[in-house]
């Protein structure tokens, strides 16, 4: 059937694959399953093989890449888990945690101890998205819209700039996806509550397949919920949730070798939220009445002819993120109470972005033991922020601050690239090669109001600079391809590099690394000799990084000859970034310099177990560093504690299912005292252990129940602080109950 031939088109568009020996397992993935990765047995997420369970089929993929730091999150660990926001879904991959929170605005991804949004990338459907605001999380993405979320660590070919601590990329449903054999329609019902914080959550799903060339899907997600209650049974102000998504996907398939889709996604959300969301201890400035508008849309195309040069993926995307923080005087230190002037201040902030995103894979010569391939990309990405600031009382003494709504502190400006990379792979015999190289052209521009500013002094308004990267990777298999057990040594070597922001290339003002205090020079605070008009513009360098990693995997589909089929993986990696943005100062000696570095070391182990209808997932990573701001040497203060995870389940019967999940987090040293002019003052912070647990029985083909306990012991611990300081309480017990009616 047309059906069948679809699921058996390929594409991969971060890394070359190409493996006779693999078909079987990549025939077993759904062509609307393809993201970025690689195809081929050594380089792909691989799928156990199916075992029989009480007259049942159970397949469970591990999610573990063999030869890449890659972890994908599966549509059965987020159905097992219910995560309440896309953070909750990630935490449990090695080197992955969470900064901030609880508040979904107020959280951001940790990939190897980079904490900052610019650090790591988050896609949907291969499309970036993005958020430039002080002190916020970036990443609006409800998790009920997601079939699977891929987790990159370190800089890949594909990445560029923005992803030195890795890449999210999220993937949505289909329709193929819940339909059942000789189905073409179908519907989906799911009500959610959770007693911690009385949230509530419904989704409606509507999905059809009314013929094998058109696949249509539709989703709506409505979640509410009040403050959080914490281990000690306090409410944590501000922590409501108010939030509505979307999803709208559309595939069409006018040729057997052609797939093109377009996915529309909005997020909307609004609530009393702290004005520093992601802060050491939220709410400092005070707190604001946020209201966002997301929204993001991408089209992809797919053709993969019967032609050895001919893989191509081509992705064309874009949206904007709309945010209003309405700041009531007395609520906030940036709008204080002035009896006669008291008035609203209104934050305005609208950020858009576009991408267009090519790759190709071309299989130049192929042969038994012998592989010449080349995949070649070209990336375009725009992303483009005005913002303003707006008293409802003139008479206000703050409103001559802000010249027609100008905030000098949050410049508008836009951050544009256009990049070419390419990466060949050579295979010979059971050993593979892939270099690889890319180059950036990058474009930073002022607008609005900065221009003003840097008019009297002739400073230039645009930055303009090209970055060069280059890669390495190595593996060797130990067993021919043919075999289902695997073995495989491997190197990788990578390069990546992040930018200023516009913020720290065009802010003037407090925030500014270059402002002036006459002629006081305080060394990371104020430089007297820098541009006259206070404002950096291009006096940044890139940060850089350097990452080596080596490591082993072993895959055995009948561990010693038994139906217990094993996936495991140990990466060991060295990570060197240097040009820290926050080490630009002007020294004793009058010289600007950027000098600051981090160093990082690292372990990561993840393994996949499953015996029919049982299966455990583990994972564990641990990381130690220093790092020189460009004055003093100090630890590492963003990395987390070391991290233990594993989960245990079990198909009980064909109708009933359960799992447990065992999460131990050690002590992490943070800072407690100091700050630029002063010597840090270090402290530690105390680890924890949690459980959590589930059970799922589907009562009838149409009705399925589902029971999940968090934090079933309400322990008290600190979740991580972003920028090194004492995190704030989690949650404590939470219980969730959910109901699916299914058509």
């Amino acid at each position: 059937m047309l059906l069948v031939s679809f699921s058996h088109i390929n594409f991969a568009a971060d890394q070359i694959s190409y493996d006779e020996n693999t078909s079987n397992q990549e025939n077993t993935q759904s062509k609307n399953d393809q993201d970025d990765q690689p195809i081929n047995k050594s380089e792909s997420v691989d799928t156990l093989p199916e075992v029989s369970v009480t007259d049942t089929r159970v397949k469970e993929e591990s999610g573990i890449n063999p030869t890449l730091p890659i972890t994908t999150i599966t549509s059965e660990q987020l159905q097992r888990t219910q995560p309440s926001n896309i953070f909750e879904a990630v935490k449990s991959a090695p080197g992955v945690s969470i900064t901030g929170g609880p508040r979904p605005s107020g959280m951001a991804f940790s990939i190897r101890g980079y904490t900052d949004n610019e650090d790591v990338m988050v896609k949907v459907d291969g499309a970036p998205k993005g958020f430039e605001k002080y002190r916020m999380g970036g990443t609006f993405v409800e998790p009920e819209l997601l079939k699977s979320i891929e987790i990159q660590r370190g800089p890949q070919i594909t990445s560029g700039s923005g992803s030195l601590g890795g890449t999210i990329i999220a993937q949505t449903k289909n329709a193929a996806d819940l339909l059942k054999p000789g189905q073409k329609f179908g519907a989906k019902a799911k009500f959610g509550y959770g007693n911690n914080n009385d949230e509530y959550s419904r989704s409606y799903m509507m999905y059809a397949r009314p013929e094998e060339r058109i696949d249509i899907l539709f989703n709506y997600s409505n979640r509410q919920a009040n403050n959080i209650t914490l281990a000690n049974g306090d409410k944590l102000d501000s922590s409501a949730i108010q939030s509505i998504s979307q999803l709208l996907k559309v595939s069409i398939f006018p040729l057997e070798d052609l797939e093109l889709s377009t996915s529309l996604v909005t997020f909307d959300d609004s609530g009393l939220q702290p004005y520093d969301a992601t802060g050491g201890q939220p709410g400092t400035f005070g707190t604001v009445i946020r209201s966002i508008d997301d929204f993001s849309w991408a089209q992809t195309m797919l053709y993969t002819p019967d032609h050895p040069w001919v893989n191509l993926k081509a992705v064309l995307g874009g949206g904007h993120t709309k945010l209003h923080d309405l700041l009531q005087p007395g609520k906030s230190s940036i709008n204080p109470c002035n009896v006669s002037t008291c008035t609203n201040m209104n934050d305005y902030y609208d950020y858009k972005t576009k991408t267009v995103d090519l790759s190709n894979i071309s299989t130049i010569f192929k042969a038994d033991s012998m592989l010449i391939a080349v995949l070649t990309g070209y990336q375009y990405n725009e992303s483009e922020r005005d913002v303003e600031r707006f008293l409802e009382n003139p008479a206000s003494p703050l409103a001559s601050g802000y010249p027609n709504g100008f905030n000098p502190s949050a410049p508008p400006g836009k951050r544009s690239y256009n990049a070419f990379y390419i990466q060949p792979h050579f295979q010979i015999g059971q050993v593979s090669i892939k270099p690889g190289y890319r180059r950036d052209d990058y474009k930073i521009e002022a607008d609005g109001g900065t221009l003003d500013l840097l008019a009297p002094f002739k400073q230039a308004s645009k930055n303009e600079f090209t970055e060069e990267t280059w890669s390495l990777g190595l593996a060797y298999d130990f067993f021919p391809r043919a075999s289902p057990k695997q073995l495989t040594v491997y190197s990788n070597y990578g390069q990546g590099f992040r930018p200023a922001l516009i913020d720290e290339s065009f802010t003037q003002g407090t925030f500014s690394r270059c402002r002036r205090l006459g002629a006081l020079l305080i060394p990371g605070v104020s430089m007297p000799d820098g541009p006259p008009s206070g404002i950096c513009g291009d006096l940044y360098q890139s940060q850089t990084s350097e990452s080596t990693e080596v490591g082993m995997s072993y895959q055995d589909p009948h561990l010693m000859g038994t139906d217990i089929a094993l996936t495991s993986k140990i990466n060991f990696y060295h990570i060197y970034t240097s040009h820290l943005l926050s080490s630009l100062r002007e020294s004793d000696d009058r010289s600007i310099t950027q000098k600051g570095w981090e160093r990082r070391n690292g372990i990561e182990v993840e393994g996949f177990v499953q015996y029919h209808g049982i299966y455990m997932r583990g994972a564990y990573s641990r990381i130690n560093g220093n790092l020189f701001d460009g004055g003093r040497f100090v630890p590492l203060y963003t990395i987390p504690g070391n991290t233990l995870n594993i989960n245990l389940g079990a198909s009980l019967t064909k109708t009933l299912d359960f799992n447990v999940t065992y999460r131990k987090i050690s002590d992490r040293n943070i800072i407690v005292g100091g700050g630029t002019t002063t010597d840090y003052v270090f402290g530690t912070q105390d680890g924890y252990e949690i459980w959590n647990a589930g059970v799922h029985w589907q009562a009838t083909p149409q009705l399925g129940m589902r029971l999940i306990g968090e934090n079933l012991t309400n322990r008290e611990y600190r979740l991580d602080a972003a920028m090194g300081g004492l995190g704030i309480f989690a949650p404590g017990k939470n219980v969730k109950f959910f109901v699916e009616l299914m058509y």
